[in-house]
């Protein structure tokens, strides 16, 4: 903690050494409520006048409410969803428009760059920024297809960097150390700065920002059994089932193993040679790295009550001391690794005092790699064990990779005061993004007998010598990690685009919206599928045919691998808007939006036509002949959003009020399809839905110096007919929802300054998720012992003071210690269950400069 405490000092330092050229930006008068200027129409409006059902937050809000990353304003906005699993890969949803399967939903954007990923492949998730030296972040609610494209369905999250400035010097710091309840210390530190080089002609900023997030689940061995009561029975299960099992810790190897940490650097110049021309190069770099875990933990062996977790951990064992084991490239840590770099030219050239044109040429390159104990699905289906061995390991690695090239052109009008205000823009992208999965073992190679699979040593159809693994699948482990599946998906995406959005003020105050986008989106598939597990010409113990001689790999039983090489899709795409707004008064704002969007088509990877044969037509994907096959391909899915909002000033601008009603007829839904036997998946277009809620924020101050709002956020989002495969099998209800999410979500506020000291206190709530999948009874995959995921509520709690530049606060987040279950689900034995929750209570000083 020392070296925290000296980086801060010597952060704060630096900025010292600057004269304060440029103060801060007064809070906003008491009696009246601040503003935050948008650019969700393109052009910079304040939050209040802009038709668009938008929730802001700048710099100084994400800093008191102590956000640090997306998953910190989930529950301040209403209608945004994101959820994480262990391979790295999340899913971010607006409004209930919500996919597993396919393109992105929403559209992620820093600045004007798109970085949004596809469902490629297990471990696809897209890499948020964290939160340092951001000017702001936009939440656009509603499809935004004309002005922001393909995958903006839902709508779409915009990280706005903060922009270099040619005439005056400003400067941020921000130091933090925080201990978390039965966890590790945290701490972070960051500086940012910028200001003018050459005055009126060139300026910069820059920023590095480091984050260390202590973790709070211990890894231990343990002796596990299951449990029995006093007349040698299993019990009888009690929610959430840590007595089924027998769980002693034997060993602690790693106290707060689920540690991570963060690495940001930026730097931006902008160069004004002329009074007309502007030009802004910026590189910005991100790393993020994992320890251990995401924060499962075992039931059985964790103190809910007190919210002190473990988990059970699998390790290598050493061939010296058992010869079923060998020696593997594998890693014993569940770690994780994301980089990007982002680089981008932004442009500005005024044509003349009411036209200006603007291009954004940006890259965006991007590597992560996660590693996830796979032992205890390995152990089932290769040694048919149902508690791990000590010394068994298995792990799946999945990488994740992206390319993009974005080329963006606008022509727009820059007279606000004018009634007509137009936008024409070009858009070009080149997207590839690469998907890996390898897994590997230190187990099988030697494994006596594969019980499901028929393999046995020395046995059919290759003889002694054989190894089961190969009597089972025809070939051998793969490679220095012994490897039993490796694939690689390669997608290459390119989309060009024109789009076009007008307002006219066709009577004082009364203003009409419309705008297009067409869009040609081309994409192309390669993926190759390696190892045993996929090898589609498995013997699976027969024997050798009469006659011949089987040779592994070779011959009768020579591997076939169901490759998908090449496979395109082309597709072109118009999205309309029409929106009408009226600004009553100059407190008052009412519009109405008829919006489309889309997601754009895919590609499937060819699953094994042997293997995954019996489950296709189980569910009556067959061609003319009845023989099996699945859709090579699947078309895009589209919404058509209706909505009416208003946004509010009353009591002289002391009370807020920002309300939107929206209906959305979700049309297409492109859905995953999942072969329950070869546990393949493929996607398909299957289903319409429709979605409707509300979302409500407000923001008032009774009294000088007080400030008390809060949000509120309904959504359902349900199937509206029986979602059926081509033989009627129904995979989804007519009035099922779609995803596990929560209906209700509730924030609270309250802030009271005075002079320079203030406490906030921040309250959210979210209800219940809704009935889904296993825990929905008319679904097929129903499971009695499961439960949506429970309502819970956090409390923040912050106190601090100014004292000129500098701002000190102590903090205490998740007050109560609330620890509900996430993801509550039994391994393959049924009795051991895993579960993960919210961070535990954490204490912490947040010591801030800014200039």
């Amino acid at each position: 903690m020392r070296n925290v405490v000296l980086l801060a000092g010597v952060s704060l330092a630096a900025f010292a050494g600057f004269p304060a050229m440029a103060q801060v930006e007064p809070k906003a008068a008491s009696g009246q409520l601040g503003t935050i200027v948008v650019t969700a129409t393109r052009r910079s409006e304040s939050i209040e006048r802009t038709p668009v059902s938008v929730a802001a937050f700048d710099e100084e809000t994400m800093e008191v409410v102590g956000a640090k990353k997306i998953d910190d304003l989930v529950s301040l906005t209403p209608g945004l969803e994101l959820g994480r699993t262990v391979t790295g890969s999340n899913n971010i949803s607006i409004r209930g428009i919500s996919s597993g399967a396919g393109a992105g939903t929403t559209g992620v954007y820093v600045d004007d760059t798109p970085i949004q990923v596809r469902n490629l492949g297990y471990g696809a998730g897209t890499a948020f920024p964290e939160i340092f030296d951001l000017e702001r972040v936009e939440v656009l609610r509603g499809p935004q297809g004309t002005l922001f494209g393909a995958g903006s369905e839902g709508g779409t999250v915009r990280f706005i960097q903060t922009a270099p400035n040619m005439d005056n010097w400003s400067g941020y710091a921000r130091t933090e150390i925080s201990t978390t309840h039965n966890g590790d210390e945290s701490y972070e530190a960051g500086a940012a700065i910028g200001g003018p080089i050459i005055p009126g002609v060139l300026g910069f900023r820059g920023h590095v920002y480091y984050r260390k997030d202590g973790g709070y689940v211990d890894a231990v061995l343990a002796d596990v059994a299951p449990a029995t009561d006093s007349s040698g029975n299993p019990p009888a299960p009690e929610y959430p089932y840590g007595n089924l099992v027998d769980f002693t810790t034997t060993q602690v190897l790693r106290e707060d193993t689920n540690s991570s940490d963060a690495l940001t650097a930026r730097l931006a110049l902008e160069f004004q040679p002329t009074d007309w021309l502007s030009i802004t190069p910026s590189v910005s770099y991100q790393r993020l790295r994992r320890d251990d875990g995401l924060g499962a933990f075992w039931i059985a062996g964790s103190d809910l009550d007190d919210a002190d977790y473990v988990r059970r951990v699998n390790f290598q064992g050493d061939p010296a001391s058992n010869p079923l084991f060998t020696q593997v490239d594998i890693p014993d840590l569940e770690s994780a690794n994301d980089t990007f770099w982002l680089y981008s030219l932004d442009t500005e050239i005024d044509l003349s005092d009411s036209v200006q044109l603007i291009s954004n040429t940006s890259y965006f390159d991007r590597d992560s790699e996660t590693f996830i104990d796979f032992t205890v699905i390995d152990a089932f289906q290769f040694a048919f064990e149902f508690f791990v061995p000590e010394g068994y390991k298995s792990v799946s690695a999945y990488g994740v990779s992206q390319e993009n090239f974005v080329q963006e052109i606008r022509l727009q009008s820059s007279d606000t005061s004018s009634p007509f205000n137009w936008v024409i823009g070009g858009f070009y992208s080149e997207n590839k993004q690469g998907s890996t999965q390898n897994i590997g073992n230190n187990f099988v190679a030697n494994l006596p007998v594969l019980p499901l699979y028929g393999g046995v040593a020395g046995g059919n159809p290759f003889g002694p010598g054989s190894s089961a693994i190969e009597n089972a699948f025809g070939t051998p482990l793969v490679g220095a990690k012994n490897s039993s599946y490796i694939e690689n998906r390669d997608l290459t995406e390119k989309q060009l685009a024109g789009y076009a959005q007008v307002e006219y003020e066709v009577v004082e105050d009364l203003t009409l919206i419309a705008g297009v986008r067409v869009a040609k989106n081309d994409l192309e598939l390669d993926a190759t599928f390696r190892g045993p597990l996929n090898n589609d010409n498995a013997p699976y113990g027969a024997p050798c045919p009469a006659g011949e001689t089987c040779t592994i790999s070779s011959g009768t039983y020579a591997p076939v691998y169901v490759d998908t090489t090449g496979f395109k899709n082309s597709e072109t795409a118009v999205t309309p808007k029409f929106g009408i707004s009226w600004q009553a008064t100059r407190d008052h704002l009412f519009y109405g939006t008829i919006a489309k969007g889309f997601r754009p088509a895919g590609v499937n990877a060819r699953v094994p036509a042997q293997f995954c044969g019996p489950d296709l037509a189980n569910i009556g994907y067959v061609d003319g002949q009845g023989n099996p096959t699945q859709p090579g391909s699947y078309g895009s899915d589209s919404v058509w959003s209706y909505e009416v909002g208003s946004k509010n000033r009353l009591a002289n601008g002391r009370v807020g009020i920002d309300v939107s009603a929206y209906y959305i007829n979700w049309s297409n839904i492109q859905n995953s399809v999942f072969l329950p036997t070869c546990l393949y998946v493929f996607v398909d277009n299957l289903g319409d839905a429709t979605s409707k809620g509300v979302d409500l924020a407000v923001d008032l101050e009774p009294i000088d110096d007080l400030r008390i709002g809060g949000t509120v956020g309904y959504n359902s989002t349900t199937y509206d007919d029986d979602v059926v495969t081509p033989d009627g099998t129904v995979l989804g209800a007519a009035g099922s929802p779609i995803g596990a999410t929560r209906p209700w979500r509730f924030s609270l506020y309250s802030q009271y300054n005075l002079d320079r000291f203030y406490a906030r206190a921040d309250l959210s709530h979210l209800t219940r998720a809704h009935e889904y999948g296993e825990t929905d009874p008319a679904s097929p995959q129903f499971d009695p012992r499961s439960r949506p995921d429970a309502a819970y509520t956090t409390i923040n709690l912050r106190v601090g003071a100014e004292f000129g530049n500098v701002d000190a606060s102590v903090f205490v987040d998740n007050l109560t210690n609330a620890s509900p279950l996430f993801g509550l689900d039994a391994q393959f034995n049924n009795v051991v269950y895993t579960a993960s929750s919210l961070r535990p209570r954490t204490l912490g000083l947040t010591v801030s400069y800014r200039y």
